[in-house]
């Protein structure tokens, strides 16, 4: 086919002269342009793209445009050419004259509705489709609500226009706004919301930012206590009236003030009636106060009442927190023993049975016992996946609910990671259910690197690399072989890793070397530098180590500066590596730990693990 007889060249032709021809010549030269915008041997996207050029080229009036329109829609279907028309209402800039006729034919044309029978023009459609049936009206295609919004997700994650985000809201409301706003928020904007969300107690769903509720229920109150009553959930329970101190230590001297009278001088009997007062708020005076009879009368009035009722697992749940610290350990000890029998028997009442162990535990404690010890084996059951993860949770809201003495905590906290070890979790199991659980997390996290660091001693406890430095012990060993000690330099120190054993001498001098999360201490000083000065000073009487200086009444040997700097080094270049080594690794979640925490967003259906104040995590093994 020569240029000559090749419909789409003499086309171009035309289009190039309609461009550079005089506005007086421009009617001429589209007419001589309508037959080939009518021919079919022309694609259709080059006759768009030439009745566009002929549109911009000629006046913006009525007559001038419909004899294009004619050209270009002469041969098809009223909805074909609908169509048509539409695609060159897009390639032309401006035209409100094509405007009117689009107008005009789309309230001619009439479409089928997919749903039903009804047959509107495609303004009315567009509604109809929308009002009864949910879907929108795109490109002559219908198109749900959800898939308008995900083809919207999916165009904004590419061009990133704000626009987009008022599209989606216009389609489905503030979950859209939000989807497309979590697609793209960073940190720093999402704080406001954060913010919120802690003020709520709940997190941020990670696919809408929507509130998340944690899934696992906080521990009920305690119940409502003053003037030794206690009273809840519509029982009450009053302690007995004691005569106060004061007043049974004054009847006791008045009495032997009339007596001892009538038997010697008064100045002896007042003597007399002394000793009397003394002694009676001494020996007979009540040492317990009206919350502690309050408790225990509810033990006694009200336990053995509802240990055999189905309904009274959550008074008896508020019972068990109150008592935490109060009452008497003895007097509830069977009513106690029967709640924990009654809660074993149910599946249901796992809140209760954490509960009414850790007040039996804490009542251990009170008498004596190692509280510590036992809220560890407690927890125990739950890393072995005897219990689920929400149980730990249950029994540390009792344990944390009253000051505790910082040496407990410190073993506590060891306990707790030895429980986990030993039940083969790693340190990233553990920190994903303090992430979801922040009772343990209170009860056991200084920091991602501490338990890193403890599970890098723990995997290393049979190779013992330290040994090559000196002998020491794992706190591991320590908080089970030397309590007491342990705790108290877990209160000083609460990351200790290793205690260093030293000459005898020195040791004495300045106690054991210690390495821990935050560097090596011995005397009461810590230094982090690998690369510190020690060294002694003063004929081995003065320790320079890093920035500080320890004076100590005797010598020193030689070797322990090189020691110390061995210590230092084995910490920097050994201890430092575990956090590299265990939480950046691949090794997947343990999911049964986690699954309790699962909670579904209300808005969006996203599984995640809520994070009161945070952006959740999703939950991958669902």
């Amino acid at each position: 086919m020569t240029p000559t007889n090749d419909p789409r060249a003499a086309l171009a032709q035309l289009v190039v002269r309609l461009r550079a021809a005089p506005p007086a010549a421009r009617t001429r030269i589209v007419g001589e342009l309508l037959p080939f915008l009518a021919s079919p041997r022309v694609p259709l996207t080059v006759r768009s793209a030439a009745a566009g050029r002929a549109l911009d080229a000629l006046p913006d009036t009525q007559r001038a445009v419909q004899r294009v329109v004619r050209a270009l829609t002469g041969r098809v279907s009223p909805s074909r050419g609908l169509a048509r028309l539409r695609h060159l209402q897009r390639l032309t800039e401006r035209s409100d004259a094509l405007d009117a006729i689009i107008a005009r034919r789309e309230r001619k044309v009439k479409m089928s509705c997919p749903r039903c029978d009804a047959r509107l023009s495609r303004p009315e459609m567009a509604k109809h489709l929308w009002h009864e049936h949910g879907l929108m009206l795109v490109k002559s295609k219908t198109r749900s609500r959800t898939r308008a919004v995900e083809a919207i997700r999916r165009e904004h994650a590419v061009t990133g226009e704000p626009n987009l985000i008022d599209r989606a809201g216009a389609l489905d409301g503030e979950r859209a706004v939000r989807i497309l706003t979590a697609e793209t928020a960073t940190e720093d904007e999402t704080v406001p919301l954060r913010t919120a969300a802690r003020e709520r107690g709940a997190g941020l769903c990670p696919t809408c930012l929507a509130d998340v509720v944690p899934q696992v229920p906080p521990p009920p109150p305690a119940l409502a206590m003053a003037n030794g009553r206690l009273a809840g959930d519509g029982f009450v329970a009053r302690g007995g009236r004691v005569s106060p101190a004061r007043a049974r230590a004054t009847l006791a001297a008045g009495t032997a003030l009339i007596a001892f009278s009538l038997l010697m001088p008064v100045r002896f009997a007042l003597i007399v009636s002394l000793i009397a007062y003394v002694l009676t708020r001494v020996f007979l005076g009540t040492k317990t106060t009206p919350a502690d009879r309050a408790v225990d009368a509810g033990w006694r009035k009200l336990a053995w009442k509802l240990v055999d009722r189905r309904d009274s697992a959550r008074l008896l749940t508020r019972l068990c927190l109150t008592s935490v610290g109060l009452g008497d350990p003895f007097e509830r000890a069977s009513a106690l023993s029967a709640v924990i029998a009654r809660a074993r028997g149910n599946a249901t009442e796992r809140q209760l049975l954490a509960t009414a162990l850790a007040l039996q535990i804490d009542d251990g404690g009170r008498l004596g016992r190692d509280r510590a010890t036992g809220i560890a084996e407690l927890l125990a059951p739950v890393f072995r996946g005897d219990q689920p993860a929400d149980f730990a949770e249950f029994v540390l809201a009792v344990y944390l609910r009253v000051p505790r003495d910082p040496a407990e905590r410190g073993r506590l906290r060891v306990l707790i990671l030895l429980a986990a070890f030993r039940a083969e979790l790693t340190a990233r199991d553990v920190l994903d259910l303090c992430d979801v659980a922040p009772h343990v997390a209170t009860a056991v996290q200084i920091s991602p690197n501490y338990i890193a660091m403890m599970y890098g001693v723990w995997v290393n406890r049979t190779k013992r690399p330290w040994e090559r430095v000196g002998y020491a012990r794992t706190m591991f060993d320590a908080v089970v072989a030397s309590p007491a000690t342990a705790g108290k330099l877990l209160t000083h120190e609460p990351g200790l890793l290793l205690m260093g054993e030293t000459d005898p001498g020195a040791e004495a001098e300045l106690g054991p070397i210690l390495i821990s999360l935050g560097g090596v201490a011995v005397g009461g000083v810590l230094t982090s530098d690998p690369e510190a000065d020690v060294y002694l000073e003063s004929n081995g009487r003065v320790l320079v180590f890093g920035r500080y200086s320890l004076r100590v009444s005797g010598r020193l040997s030689e070797t322990y500066p090189e020691e110390l700097q061995e210590w230092l080094r084995f910490r920097d270049e050994v201890l430092m590596s575990y956090p590299t080594e265990f939480l950046e690794s691949d090794t997947p979640h343990t999911s049964r730990l986690l699954a309790p925490f699962v909670t579904p967003c209300r808005a969006c259906g996203t599984k995640c693990l809520p994070v009161v104040g945070a952006v959740s995590y999703p939950w991958q093994n669902s």
